[in-house]
């Protein structure tokens, strides 16, 4: 069902209705060394640049502007990052900020919770996240102090190759992977990333099926241990995990570390990663028996005047930085899909110079 700018699937109609007062988005940021594997990811202008992602989106998110380098962040043809669509959103509306570091290289220049401590390894490694479970412990307390502060949580994520870790992540835990995760390029890097998958569950040692925390340890990313620890943290109030097909293997994960249906969750994401050719949101999630309410933002930059913009409309980028999740937030608060759009396109011809 299309309503307003957002399309509702597996009873998410009911899940929007209990969004009520200001919201707090939370921004979590991790780093995994996988991301410099050359053609692996295009979230940076270059592999020595990947590491800035994370805090470049946050700084740009928070504050309007980058502040660690001299420019936006993008991939290295000039698209720009879908924190642009998140600094719309947040600039339009009312929400709390809350920005958590799951272990990066690079600090923000924002105020954030520290729960990690540096980035991911290279997934090749088999040992990728060996302190998952202290992130997942630290991340639960900042969860429940967030959650005490809110009326429901938008948790969004920059990871560059997330969803490499997240294809990893399915194919340890023994999930049907034919309905692949999706990419930030058009051409989905597909046979690269099962090469990188299979040498990475070979040096962990993983043939077939293992627990959450341990294909977390072997390939996963430290956004994803901390995704789950503020969601554990965050139970009695609606949390909404913000992001494409990373966020659904994080929910998947959820459900083989607690009772999901006592986390009330629900996956917001842009149409760009809904209407994927290369990917399946929804058979990631059915292949794994996770039924939850998930809600679409229909956002399209097709009346751009720029070529960076146009690009997400040629499959490019797609998501990200809770790009679809708090744009699906800021529309059930009354502001229009349009202005979101118009306020993106004001937000990118200043940072270009127009």
């Amino acid at each position: 069902m299309a309503i307003n700018g957002l399309s509702y699937y597996n009873g998410a109609e009911a899940f929007a209705k209990k969004l009520h007062g200001k919201g707090s988005f939370v921004l979590v940021m991790g780093y995994t060394e996988t991301a410099a594997i050359p053609g692996i990811t295009v979230a940076g202008a270059a592999p020595e640049l990947m590491c800035y992602t994370p805090p470049l989106d946050a700084e740009l998110v928070h504050t309007g502007r980058i502040i660690t380098l001299d420019n936006i962040a993008m991939t290295s043809d000039a698209i720009p990052t879908p924190g642009l669509i998140t600094r719309a959103a947040v600039s339009l509306s009312d929400f709390r900020e809350y920005y958590v570091d799951a272990g990066g290289k690079i600090s923000p220049f924002v105020p954030h919770f520290r729960v990690g401590n540096g980035p991911g390894a290279d997934i090749r490694t088999g040992k990728a996240v060996p302190n998952a479970k202290q992130i997942i412990d630290n991340a639960r307390k900042v969860g429940k102090e967030i959650a005490a502060e809110s009326e429901y949580l938008v948790i969004g994520e920059t990871t560059p190759a997330g969803t490499t870790t997240a294809l990893a992540v399915l194919r340890a835990l023994g999930v049907d992977t034919k309905n692949v995760t999706s990419s930030s390029m058009a051409d989905n890097p597909q046979a690269l990333k099962d090469a990188v998958v299979k040498e990475g569950l070979q040096k962990a040692g993983i043939n077939g099926k293992c627990d959450a925390l341990q294909a977390i340890e072997a390939v996963g990313d430290p956004m994803m241990a901390a995704t789950i620890g503020l969601v554990q943290g965050a139970q009695g109030v609606p949390v909404i995990l913000a992001g494409g097909t990373q966020m659904a293997v994080v929910s998947i994960l959820i459900s083989k570390m607690m009772d999901i249906n006592k986390a009330d969750l629900a996956l917001s994401t842009t149409r760009w990663v809904a209407e994927d050719s290369t990917s399946s949101l929804f058979g990631i999630l059915k292949g794994a028996g996770v039924n939850i309410p998930v809600i679409v933002s229909n956002l399209s930059f097709a009346r751009s005047k720029y070529t960076g913009l146009l690009a997400y409309e040629r499959g490019m980028v797609k998501e990200g930085v809770g790009a679809g999740g708090i744009a699906a937030a800021t529309i059930l608060k009354g502001v229009p899909k349009v202005k979101i759009e118009d306020t993106v396109e004001a937000i990118y011809s200043k940072m270009v110079g127009n």
